[in-house]
Formats: structure tokens, C-alpha cells, sequence
């Protein structure tokens, strides 16, 4: 698949002949695979479908489980569930600038629909591959764990934030002490991603160094059926009756050497290196959320009338659509830079955040606009933006809150040491 190496030299951020086939090879899928699938299961769609999807506590049920387990696999199949990941571990090989386009395609549609759960990374409960640096992997790990969860057949959690500690984790309580040729894990990780339903986890854990260092903070691979780890209170999203996340206990976890992931105490050092491409993708997903509401507002404004007249006449529902037009292109623009600058060998980290911080905005934005110009219908269930609305504030906190990401804007120009 494409990466840095194929793609158009120069400041050529337009989709390739590439990627708009993929994007179209990806549309097709949908049509043939997901959406029959949509139809047959319409109970987890539509204003009452996220109440299906979850049991009295929370967790996905059994059945909506397997819908999404056969959307993974089928999707895995196709290509598409680890487009992402590295070659070297099975995967596409793609590019941060490709894949972030493709999945700005993906998600300019109806959320609503299963299509959400192809990819890894969802909100959807997807719980994507787990992505450590494939020279960090063992043969072993690679087969047991990792080539699994590509395929489709296994989901991972991860276990890194902790409830005394959220955007500077270098001040995790969790230790894990050598004793013998095991590894002694204790501790209690929050927000654990896909906990309700995880097969395993990467959980991370100091084993050397002192409060507040990189350096020293070792990862681990952790099954679900381990003594010493146990799910705790599941966690919902504002909003979301359906739990995708929950607290996990470690209590004299034992887990064998040949569990570490790379070197000892490099583990969260390594793991940064995949945060900035997360963001990327968070704000492409962002993007597509924001275009696919900002059209129907314009097809609304189009067709629906007041006192004889389009509400598109109205000047003022015209300004709150040029602004979040100029808007979603202005974020569009920026997150495929950065993309670009990461697949040409730079280490974007201001345009990164600056990407993360607006696409954040911006979804919040179009679903504040998409209300406002659908009026009354705008805030009834029936419709998605009161749930865009809920889910779109979830943005700016997910991996580094806005204030996080103007922190690293900051850095970049003001010299303070």
C-alpha cells in the first residue's frame, strides 16, 4: 500500500489514483458486506440502537458482539483493519498521509452505521491491533499475540492510564518486579480501552527510575485469563450506555519474561512514538464526522422552508455554514501536512498537536452548527447530531486534552528554560 516512498513529492496533499481506489474498493465492502448486515440487525440502529447494543451493566452484548467480531474478520480479509499496521507484522504498510485520508472517507457518512467498527481506534468498540514497533517484538509475541488481533480474532486493551495520574503517565503508581524469570505486576489502570470484552492487554508498569521519568516504564503483554488481572467498574462514555472501557486491578500479576515487550524500561519511551499518528487519525476522523454533518446541513437548508423561503436565504444560517466550511478545509489541510511531514522522515510535534487541538474543535462545532440549523428536530434522538453533540466532546480529551496540545504548540516557539 502506499506510504512515503510511492506518494507524490512536493507539497501534494490530494488524495493519489491509489487512495481514491481504495476508498472506493472501500465503499463497495461497505455496500456488499456491512450494510446487509445493517439491515438485518436494524435493532442496533437508529435513536433506540445504543440501548440494544448494551446489556444491563454495560458491556456489548453477545449478539451485537458477534456482529462486530464478523465485521472484523471480514474486514481483516479485505485489507482494511490493518491498513496501518507494518509490513513486517502482516500489515498494509500504509502511510500516516493515505490511511488518514481513508479514514476521513470512512467516517464521512452516517454514523449511525456498522462501518464503524472496520478500523482500529474506534469509538465504536473496534479496539484496533496493538501497534509496538515491530524490531520491539519476538517472534513469539508477534505470533501469539499481535498477528491474531490483525487478523481480526483477538481484541487488546491497554492498560497505561491510572487514576491519580491521566496526561503525564511518567508518574504511574503500577510497578512490576523481577522475581525469577517472571515479572511481579501491581497496580490499578483506569480508562482501560476495551476492557469489557479484551482478550489481553499491554499493560505498562514501572521497574526502574523515580517519579516522573520516561526512562524506566516497561510494557507487558497480559492475558485475560491471568490470575492476578481482574476487570473492574466498567466506564461509559457521556452520554454512551454502552461501556468501552473499565478499571483493571493487577494484584501480584505473574507474568513470564518472554511477556516484556522490547527493553526493559523503554517501554512507554517506544510506545510514544505511536501517539502522534493516533492524533493524526483523530483529527481525520474528525474531518469526515464534520463534512458528512456540514452536507446535510446544506441539503436541509436547501429544501427545508420558513415563511415561505429555504432557511438557506437566511443570513444568518448562511454564516454558520461558511464558517464550518472554511473550518473542516482549514482542518483538513493541516492534519494532512503533518501526515505528511511524519511520512517524509519529520517529527512533527507542534503540527501534530495543532492538528488534534482543531479537529477536536471542529467536531464540536459542526455538531453545535448541525443543531442550531435543523432547529427543534435538531435536538430530538431521532436524529444523530444530538449524539454527535455527546460523542464529539469525548474528542478533546482522548489522547491529550486540548490544553495538552497547546502545551506542545507553546513549547515550540517559546524558548522559557
Amino acid at each position: 500500500m502506499e506510504n512515503a516512498a510511492t506518494a507524490p513529492a512536493g507539497l501534494n496533499f490530494e488524495p493519489s489514483t491509489e487512495i481514491n481506489i481504495i476508498k472506493k474498493e472501500l465503499d463497495n465492502f461497505i455496500d456488499q458486506e456491512v450494510k446487509p448486515l445493517e439491515q438485518k440487525y436494524d435493532q442496533y440502529l437508529g435513536e433506540d440502537g445504543m440501548y440494544n447494543r448494551a446489556d444491563e451493566n454495560g458491556k456489548m452484548t453477545p449478539e451485537f458482539q458477534e456482529i462486530r467480531n464478523t465485521i472484523r474478520k471480514k474486514s481483516a480479509e479485505a485489507g482494511y483493519l490493518s491498513m496501518s499496521m507494518p509490513e513486517d507484522l502482516g500489515g498494509g504498510g500504509m502511510g500516516d498521509l493515505a490511511y488518514s485520508i481513508v479514514f476521513e472517507h470512512l467516517h464521512n457518512r452516517n454514523p449511525d452505521g456498522f462501518h464503524r467498527m472496520m478500523m482500529p481506534g474506534d469509538s465504536e468498540g473496534m479496539g484496533g491491533p496493538v501497534a509496538p514497533q515491530p524490531d520491539n517484538l519476538t517472534d513469539y509475541q508477534k505470533e501469539k499475540w499481535v498477528k491474531p488481533s490483525i487478523d481480526g480474532e483477538l481484541t487488546n486493551g491497554m492498560g497505561l492510564t491510572e487514576p491519580d495520574h491521566g496526561s503525564d503517565p511518567t508518574w504511574m503508581d503500577s510497578t512490576a518486579e523481577k522475581d525469577g524469570d517472571e515479572w511481579v505486576i501491581n497496580g490499578t489502570k483506569c480508562f482501560s480501552t476495551m476492557a469489557p470484552i479484551a482478550d489481553f492487554w499491554v499493560i505498562h508498569a514501572r521497574t526502574s527510575g523515580e517519579d516522573g521519568d520516561v526512562r524506566g516504564i516497561s510494557s507487558f503483554f497480559v492475558d485475560r485469563d491471568n490470575l492476578g488481572i481482574e476487570v473492574g467498574k466498567y466506564q461509559r462514555y457521556m452520554g454512551d450506555p454502552l461501556s468501552h472501557q473499565a478499571f483493571v486491578h493487577l494484584d501480584d500479576c505473574r507474568v513470564p519474561k518472554e511477556n516484556m515487550i522490547g527493553e526493559e524500561g523503554r517501554g512507554l519511551l517506544d510506545q510514544l512514538k505511536n501517539f502522534g499518528g493516533a492524533r493524526v487519525y483523530i483529527a481525520a476522523h474528525c474531518v469526515g464526522r464534520s463534512q458528512w454533518m456540514f452536507d446535510q446541513c446544506v441539503e436541509y437548508a436547501e429544501s427545508r422552508k420558513t415563511f415561505g423561503e429555504p432557511i438557506g436565504t437566511n443570513q444568518f444560517v448562511q454564516g454558520m455554514l461558511a464558517d464550518l466550511r472554511a473550518d473542516i478545509e482549514q482542518t483538513r489541510w493541516l492534519y494532512r501536512h503533518a501526515a505528511w511531514q511524519a511520512d517524509n522522515g519529520e517529527v512533527p510535534r507542534w503540527e501534530i498537536s495543532a492538528a488534534k487541538l482543531r479537529g477536536a474543535q471542529l467536531w464540536n462545532k459542526a455538531a453545535d452548527v448541525a443543531i442550531q440549523v435543523h432547529g427543534g428536530t435538531g435536538v430530538m434522538s431521532s436524529l444523530p447530531f444530538e449524539r454527535e453533540y455527546r460523542e464529539a466532546r469525548m474528542s478533546r480529551i482522548v489522547e491529550g486534552t486540548d490544553e495538552i496540545q497547546k502545551r506542545t504548540i507553546a513549547r515550540e516557539f517559546l524558548d522559557l528554560d
